[in-house]
């Protein structure tokens, strides 16, 4: 909120000296000294279910109602996989059915390590601003700091890197330029490494992240919530071209344009990830489990480091479980099929984002109450604006699905509030990667659905403020206005420069209903 309201000052007081300047009239400093202290009244009621409606039914986290018996009969140990910690030996005849092969360079040791907010499959979980104890689920604090050192069964003799905060949200490190600041990079370079008493023989070190960063040679990214992305697979490539190629003279006119990562393989709408490198739950599920816990699969079936001494298991380390695709563990008859065992870990950490419930709003649940304030028109009147200054046309309302072989997903309209397509986001928002189709500038737009439980906003987590957030997407507003700019390449503006604006013309009020919509999400 102080961010927030200092930004506002620095804005209106700016813009109060240039027209007292030309005016020349008191009445005239009187008035803007009024829509000074109006506009710093526009405030974030902050995170829905903590700050406000604390007593908030919620779906996250829950499952699709409408499975069927079978796969109902999943849900228990795919939660229970994805919240499984993992350590770094696997034994050696193969009899692991779950949780081994971390590291030798890894950043957690279980989905949920980063993936957390309000509950499991969410966002970063973090503390807030003033301090412990405001946070959903087990822990309030960064959960990196109960594994960086061990995870109860090894050692290791990491630091911990000065950019993670016991109450600020989980960064993931990504080095844009190899170390002659010339050669790109762009990959995740892991926090933490296995190297430390469990396993002497391993001697890699951590990355040199203060050199990285005082070399201004260092970006991060925060966790994406998984909520409703097993719907988002199903989404027909079609309806989001479609979709892009609509509206295109509004578009234009506000300078917004839209390009679909494309997949080289099939032609298909790449839609998962910040910067739209996945295609679908699964291989972005394997990857996750590659990059983020260092645990070699079939889809990258090598260690992610191969120093001698750091190599401790054989590859992958989260294979298909042939062994187990009869009887019991240990058994010597087939005394019958048991398919969940059979499955390597991703693949069941797979399952459980796929039938993750999609997110409903506090209104649709709760009417009024479901509205920060407990005026439900606000919220409506909010949506409207959101409209009107167009930011929808981005963060498109709704796709629906085509039918699906799991029913229950077929022939759903999802409110995800995205077009999942890639746009450029100006020089203050660019990591300088380019990943796919995404250039160094270029960001997915994310979905919304649930935005009003998420602690830190934008890809790096830069925010805790959904008006700062809103403000952020603005290149210029932050070039003159003591922004974030973190890119040192040189880009086109923000699309999103006109749409801030709009914003920014609309009335206290007005803009409040907005936000008070947008954390009814």
């Amino acid at each position: 909120m102080v961010e927030r309201q200092n930004r506002w000052k620095q804005l209106v007081v700016g813009r109060t000296l240039r027209l007292v300047t030309l005016a020349g009239g008191a009445c005239l400093i009187v008035a803007l000294t009024a829509v000074l202290w109006a506009q710093a009244t526009v405030s974030d009621p902050g995170v829905r279910g903590i700050n406000w409606c604390t007593g908030c039914a919620n779906t996250v986290g829950t499952f699709q109602s409408t499975l069927t018996t079978q796969e109902q009969e999943s849900e228990a140990p795919a939660t229970t996989q994805f919240e499984t910690s993992a350590v770094v030996t696997c034994n050696t005849d193969g009899s692991n059915v779950t949780g081994c092969g971390l590291g030798p360079r890894f950043n957690g040791n279980s989905c949920s390590s980063c993936h957390a907010q309000p509950v499991a499959g969410g966002s970063s979980p973090s503390g807030l601003p003033s301090g412990p104890g405001l946070c959903n689920g087990a822990s309030c604090t960064n959960p990196l700091f109960q594994v960086y050192q061990g995870d109860g069964t090894d050692a290791f003799s990491n630091t911990m890197p000065s950019f993670e905060t016991l109450y600020g949200p989980v960064l993931i490190p990504r080095f844009p330029y190899q170390s002659d600041l010339k050669t790109p990079d762009g990959t995740v370079h892991q926090l933490f490494t296995i190297a430390g008493t469990s396993y002497s023989g391993c001697t890699i070190a951590q990355p040199n992240f203060t050199q990285a960063q005082q070399q201004n040679n260092l970006v991060f990214r925060q966790p994406l919530p998984l909520f409703g992305d097993g719907y988002i697979d199903f989404i027909q490539n079609k309806d989001i071209l479609n979709n892009l190629n609509a509206n295109l003279s509004l578009k234009a006119s506000l300078g917004i344009g839209g390009v679909p990562s494309m997949s080289g393989s099939d032609g298909s709408v790449q839609r998962m990830g910040w910067k739209a490198q996945w295609r679908a739950v699964l291989p972005a599920t394997l990857a996750e489990e590659k990059v983020e816990e260092g645990i070699s699969n079939e889809l990258l079936p090598t260690e992610i480091d191969q120093t001698p001494g750091c190599v401790i298991n054989a590859v992958p380390e989260d294979p298909t479980n042939y062994s187990y695709l009869y009887g019991d563990p240990g058994s010597t008859g087939k005394t019958g099929m048991h398919p969940w065992f059979f499955l390597a870990d991703a693949e069941r950490d797979a399952i459980f984002e796929r039938f993750l419930e999609r997110p409903e709003t506090a209104t649709q649940l709760l009417g009024a109450a479901g509205c920060p304030g407990g005026v439900q028109k606000s919220c409506t009147n909010g949506q409207t604006d959101f409209n009107n200054v167009g930011c929808v046309l981005c963060h498109t309302t709704s796709f629906t699905t085509p039918p699906a072989s799991i029913p229950s997903q077929g022939h759903i309209v999802l409110n995800l509030f995205s077009d999942l397509v890639l746009h450029h986001m100006g020089s203050c928002l660019a990591d300088n990667i380019t990943e796919g189709a995404a250039a160094g500038d270029m960001w997915r737009t994310a979905p919304l659905w649930d935005v009003g439980q998420r602690i830190a906003f934008m890809h790096d987590g830069r925010t805790t403020n959904i008006l700062t957030a809103i403000e952020e997407h603005a290149d210029g507003w932050q070039k003159g206005h003591g922004g974030g700019c973190t890119g040192v390449g040189t880009y086109q503006n923000s699309e999103a420069d006109a749409v801030i604006k709009n914003f920014n013309n609309l009335t206290v009020s007005q803009q409040q209903d907005l936000i008070n919509f947008l954390r009814s999400l």
